[in-house]
């Protein structure tokens, strides 16, 4: 049974659900099922589930998650559980303009704790009218906005006092929730800018999803108000404008004792915290609580330059930021989607980064769940605002249905996930064909290479890329399933979009329509030009920049490949290193702790970007992160399931080292560059299957003994 608090849209504190109960036997297995509209924690005789803003996003309309937890070692004799709920994503604040109550206005909750005795029986004892409804010390809670925590509200004093749940005639679909929760992955301490006449401004040095926990003591009645930036102004005051209309402010009223806050049900995208308050207050042991999916980490990557250091490091803590539920965009602004487009360019560098099979394999699910009735795949999921233009089927963003199951599986090897997403890519390919002429693709609503820093005339191009990247892996994933006959048919589809592409866009000696540096790696990394066709064109196309970007969202991830396909790998160092805008090192240089959502953000001739749309941590620009581990250290999967190592060598480093988890256990390579020679050591785990292929180098000696290669290189 559902139930629901009397009155919810009074105004009172956030809404806690108590049950007593009693455990009559030895218990051998204790299970916890729960679901909400809205979300939860839960404590059991005093001890709390430590997971975030569960049961995660879903769309609601269609189903929501159920947790399970083992909470055996939780019970005693006696028992009370107790359970608050917040607005969350079902009713509160949602991106996109949509205000609140998107999904429904009553938060509701659904539990049942399920005692296995020892000799057998089971008994459950369920959500209904005989639980008691309380409220917490929250007073409010809003991912935008903030928490308010009210700590000279009463504590819980007769539980049988309290009023009866009521029943929720609720139908919503349950689907076990199956992938990692959201958990404090770390801890930061803050160095203290500022401390006087009530205000301490803190810097945690990282820009990062979370938020400010402290322990405090004052007058009883002293409100404490916490605000969060991501950069500061030049005055030194926090910068706020980019936030757009979220607040990111939580509040606190003190209880007159020492009180403890620790948000349950918001978290704030920040590097900078500034606490106000009048009145004299001592405050303790201040920490910046970061929270992310409780991932795996499956690779690591060091090099001796600082600026490529800093490029890792900074793709590194974007993902863990934007990894809240599902990918999303920005932590901070009034934003936080889950943009298919994002999270198709980023999800291969991810994946070296993590281990997201879970992960994505849920965002897929919100995809299926959300495709409309014409193939369009939506924008972002899940899906909760009328269909636009720019709202679904948009080229780079409606491809992600083939491109993240595609390298779902180079990673993990689940053909089950292929077999899922496949009726769904073909669905969105055919609308792709019913907006084509003579295999042309003719939509109207392409964003292009989104943010990229020139215009160009290269948003057909980048659509017709689109549209044979999705035939071809289409024809892939039929491949790897052994049919056939649909991959024919659709590498059959590939072949006349590639010829239509080379009539329409191909011109003289080489040069693409738009001549932009993505538009020249795009179209080589879809095969529908080759190396030496497009060569000229492309370096001039980088030198004319002086190695600089001219990349979006979309080019950025092809880039440093194409450059090094077509021979010029000093040139991808080059520019990976480049320090001057528009580039990954001028942000660096200019404080980045995180990848920033567009090149110029912040430069110095004209300070901060429009602050509609200037978010300092987003995750798309930072896809050369896939470029650091398949080409500076050369691990590089295969189709057929093993590893190449084929690093990209050059003099500009003077030596690269890392590693990657991959399914069948770990490899590690490390390469250092002396006296014109590379020296190369690999090892792995005996179940890695790997090989090699230096090119065209001179390879001086190699030797590979128990899955351990080295060798040397000129």
């Amino acid at each position: 049974m559902w139930i629901v608090r009397d009155l919810q849209k009074t105004n009172k504190n956030l809404a806690v659900f108590y049950k007593k109960f009693s455990v009559s036997k030895k218990v051998e297995k204790a299970l916890l099922k729960i679901s909400a509209l809205g979300i939860f924690n839960v404590k059991i005789n005093g001890r709390e589930i430590e997971e975030y803003f569960m049961p995660g996003w879903t769309n609601y309309k269609k189903y929501v998650h159920l947790c399970t937890y083992d909470v055996t070692d939780f019970l005693k004799d006696e028992n009370l559980i107790e359970i608050t709920l917040a607005n969350g994503w079902y009713n509160g604040r949602l991106g996109y303009g949509r205000g609140t109550d998107v999904y429904g206005e009553i938060n509701s909750l659904f539990a049942e704790i399920e005692l296995c005795y020892c000799g057998g029986s089971i008994e459950k004892i369920q959500t209904d009218t005989s639980w008691r409804v309380g409220e917490s010390k929250i007073v409010s809670s809003s991912f935008f906005d903030g928490e308010t925590v009210d700590f000279t509200a009463c504590e819980l004093i007769d539980l049988d006092s309290l009023p009866f749940a009521k029943a929720m005639d609720c139908k919503v679909e349950f689907k076990d929730y199956d992938y990692e929760s959201i958990v404090k992955i770390d801890s930061l301490t803050p160095e203290i800018l500022l401390n006087e006449k009530g205000v301490i401004r803190l810097d945690f040095k990282q820009n990062f999803a979370g938020f400010t926990a402290f322990s405090i003591k004052g007058e009883r009645g002293t409100v404490v108000t916490v605000k969060h930036a991501e950069v500061l102004n030049d005055d030194g005051s926090l910068y706020l404008d980019n936030l757009r209309s979220a607040k990111c402010e939580d509040k606190l009223i003190l209880s007159g004792g020492k009180d403890s806050f620790e948000p349950k049900f918001t978290y704030h995208g920040f590097r900078y915290a500034e606490i106000s308050f009048d009145g004299q207050v001592d405050i303790e042991d201040i920490k910046g609580i970061v929270l992310s999916q409780g991932l795996e980490n499956s690779g690591k990557f060091e090099c001796s330059d600082e600026i490529i250091n800093s490029i890792y490091k900074n793709a590194l803590w974007g993902q863990r930021s934007n990894f809240i539920s599902i990918p999303t965009d920005c932590p901070q602004r009034d934003e936080r989607l889950g943009w298919t487009g994002d999270a198709q360019v980023f999800c291969n560098s991810a994946m070296f980064n993590s281990n997201c099979d879970r992960f994505f394999n849920n965002y897929l699910r919100l995809i299926q769940a959300d495709v409309l009735e014409d193939g369009k795949i939506p924008s972002f999921v899940p899906f909760f605002i009328p269909v636009s233009v720019s709202t679904a089927g948009v080229p780079g963003w409606a491809d992600a249905i083939c491109i993240i199951p595609y390298y779902h599986y180079l990673h993990y090897r689940n053909k089950d996930v292929l077999r899922d997403n496949l009726p769904f890519a073909v669905k969105h390919f055919e609308y792709y064909l019913s907006k084509s002429e003579k295999y042309l693709l003719q939509v109207q609503n392409a964003f292009g290479d989104w943010l990229s820093v020139k215009k160009a005339d290269d948003i057909e191009v980048i659509s017709q890329c689109f549209f044979g990247l999705s035939a071809m892996l289409i024809s892939k994933m039929y491949a790897f399933l052994n049919d056939g006959k649909n991959a024919g048919i659709y590498n059959g589809y590939y072949e006349k979009i590639k010829h239509a592409f080379r009539e329409n866009y191909l011109y003289k000696y080489g040069k693409i329509k738009g001549d932009s540096q993505t538009a020249y790696a795009f179209s080589l990394a879809v095969g529908f030009v080759t190396c030496e066709e497009i060569k000229s064109h492309f370096i001039q196309s980088l030198e004319r920049e002086g190695y600089k970007l001219t990349t979006g969202f979309i080019g950025v991830k092809y880039l440093l490949p194409a450059i090094c396909d077509v021979g010029e790998v000093d040139i991808a160092y080059k520019i990976i290193k480049q320090k001057e805008y528009p580039s990954w090192g001028y942000t660096i240089q200019n404080g980045a702790t995180t990848v920033w959502e567009r090149w110029n953000g912040y430069t110095k001739e004209n300070g901060f970007e429009t602050p509609n749309m200037n978010s300092f941590n987003h995750y798309s620009l930072g896809s050369c992160v896939e470029w650091l581990y398949s080409h500076v250290l050369g691990i590089k999967l295969l189709e057929s399931g093993e590893i190449c190592i084929a690093p990209s060598f050059s003099s500009e480093l003077s030596f690269a080292k890392g590693e990657y988890k991959s399914l069948h256990g770990k490899i590690a390579v490390d390469w250092q560059y002396k006296d014109g020679k590379y020296y190369l050591a690999v090892q792995a785990d005996k179940k890695v299957k790997y090989n090699y292929d230096f090119g065209n180098r001179d390879v001086v000696s190699v030797e590979m003994k128990d899955n351990v290669l080295k060798a040397v290189i000129k």
